[in-house]
């Protein structure tokens, strides 16, 4: 760290000074008394604040800061409720590998312990949450803890951090040594696959007479595409993904297959589960929500599994052919040593002829979000996307296929409703030139709808697609198929006008009520590059007309 061997600072000019050398170009948070003098230490600096409207919206703006910029996302909270507002979002990024720097304000240090004003454990509540915390309890531990916080946020595999600063240690000066480096013998993580187990991957891929291989949000966050897609091409593996596996690979590839899981196709899930006789996981940690049901996931397939994390291999499924390490790296490896194959007609032949068909919630008026999402799709031009969660994040997940608006940025393993807005300003921060939309669903929406007034207030190109059936609609298919059709608190009213709540925030409204405003009313919003917020009346879609045959 080029800073000086040493400087006489606050706790809070110190903390601000690494922030700048790493690079931070934009911290998410709210103030409170506790965190007050780390505000105070911005003024003047390169790192820019954005206060958000809650510190829930706060640390989803910084994970989908992370997922465009490939850093991590800083979010900054003050002691008590503020701290304690981070878990969702702490939780949301360590089950999804994302890269988060948490800071938190304290109370001084002489009251811990005394159940002072706005004292929490912050340090006892977020260690299930995250992938590595510290309470500071002294001026020396400082430079130290920020630098481990960075270092292990962004290596391995990825997660949040939390960092909590009492206020005192922050608003006192101190003699800070800037020239500290972690030193972590517990934290070591491997990036290089074991060569005689990558030599046993291989001979196994090329005995195999029915290999497939199945490709996770790993790949998307070591950047790894591209070396993907090399194998893919010499191996001639066919391909299944995750949820988070969106944009790896085109829809339109011979190759490609489809969605597994809960809500995947049909045709790909029988492939994995029955089918296959191999299956090479790249990137995934095979939760549940992807393997469907114990007993069912590659009932005749050995399974080879690459992923950084030694913990996830053989956690919920028996491996074969474990491999540790990261995705690029560990391909890059395998693409030297690997025989290019001739193209495979076999998997052509797994698809000829059958009807993909998409394991989706069966909603009322459903076909509406397919036309909506296909409507999306067609706009030819650079975006970012986030989906919040539900009905419409599925369809999402199935129907966003442009590669231009790829990979969708979403909330897997923990399903947090109320991401997908903060998170589409997180990624605007992260990239200013492309504009942004949040698909989400009216539950989802009114979770952190407060945050559309970050959107105003920074004037960010945003349109807010709001799937508006009045209901939560997944929680109402779990009624259908549990709960004898008995249905309870799924209804949201139509009291909601999203119109007047867009201009009263001072952006822009819009409602889509025929099916022929979908396209021009999405295109309208997207080249105003201002705050916009369509509704979506999905019956009143329904109702207009005869939907045209979708797909065209």
């Amino acid at each position: 760290m080029d800073l000086g061997a040493q400087q006489e600072l606050t706790g809070a000019e110190a903390l601000v000074k690494i922030l700048e050398e790493k690079g931070v170009e934009v911290l998410f948070g709210y103030p409170g008394g506790a965190n007050l003098p780390i505000f105070d230490a911005l003024i003047g600096s390169k790192v820019q604040p954005v206060l958000s409207r809650h510190e829930q919206g706060s640390i989803h703006m910084a994970e989908g800061y992370a997922r465009v910029k490939h850093a991590p996302g800083v979010v900054l909270a003050t002691s008590g409720p503020g701290a304690t507002n981070l878990v969702t979002g702490l939780a949301d990024a360590l089950l999804d590998s994302i890269p988060i720097v948490a800071l938190t304000g304290q109370i001084p240090r002489e009251n811990i312990g005394t159940d002072a004003f706005q004292e929490v454990d912050c340090f006892n509540i977020t260690m299930p949450v995250t992938k590595h915390n510290e309470l500071i309890r002294n001026n020396s531990e400082l430079v130290l803890a920020l630098e481990t916080a960075f270092y292990v946020a962004n290596t391995g595999r990825k997660g949040p951090c939390l960092i909590d600063f009492p206020v005192d240690l922050l608003a006192a000066k101190f003699p800070f040594d800037f020239d500290e480096r972690p030193n972590l013998p517990g934290y070591k993580p491997t990036t290089k696959g074991n060569i005689g187990q990558i030599k046993k991957a291989i001979k196994a891929i090329k005995n195999a007479e029915r290999p497939i291989v199945l490709i996770g949000g790993g790949i998307v966050l070591s950047r790894a595409i591209p070396e993907l897609l090399e194998f893919v091409r010499k191996s001639q593996l066919p391909v299944v993904r995750t949820l988070l596996g969106t944009g790896v690979i085109p829809v339109d590839d011979p190759l490609y297959i489809g969605m597994i899981g809960t809500h995947g196709n049909q045709l790909a899930n029988d492939i994995v589960q029955k089918e296959a006789d191999l299956i090479v996981a790249i990137g995934t940690k095979l939760g549940n929500r992807s393997t469907v049901a114990k007993g069912m996931f590659a009932q005749n397939a050995k399974l080879i599994h690459l992923d950084i994390d030694p913990a996830e291999i053989g956690k919920i499924q028996k491996v074969d052919i474990p491999i540790v390490g990261d995705v690029k790296e560990t391909l890059q490896i395998i693409n030297e040593r690997i025989d290019e194959k001739p193209i495979r007609e076999d998997v052509v032949a797994w698809k000829k002829g059958k009807k993909i068909e998409h394991m989706l919630p069966t909603s009322d008026n459903a076909e509406v979000l397919e036309v909506v999402l296909k409507a999306l799709s067609q706009m030819d031009q650079k975006l970012h996307v986030t989906t919040d969660v539900g009905r419409h994040q599925m369809w999402a997940n199935h129907y966003c296929t442009n590669p231009k608006h790829l990979p969708l940025i979403t909330s897997a393993g923990l399903g947090t409703m109320g991401f997908g807005l903060p998170a589409a300003i997180g990624a605007w921060f992260a990239d200013r030139g492309t504009t942004v939309v949040n698909v989400s669903g009216d539950g989802s929406f009114m979770m952190n709808m407060q945050e559309f007034l970050v959107a105003v207030e920074h004037q960010i190109p945003i349109v807010v697609m709001i799937i508006n059936d009045q209901r939560l609609s997944m929680i109402r298919e779990l009624q259908n198929m549990k709960y004898g059709e008995r249905h309870t608190v799924h209804d949201l009213g139509k009291s909601m006008d999203y119109i007047k709540f867009a201009e009263s925030m001072g952006g822009t409204g819009y409602e889509v009520h025929h099916q022929e405003m979908i396209f021009p009313i999405i295109n309208k919003a997207i080249a105003s590059r201002k705050p916009c917020i369509i509704d979506f009346d999905i019956a009143k879609i329904a109702n207009s007309a005869h939907l045209k045959a979708l797909g065209s």
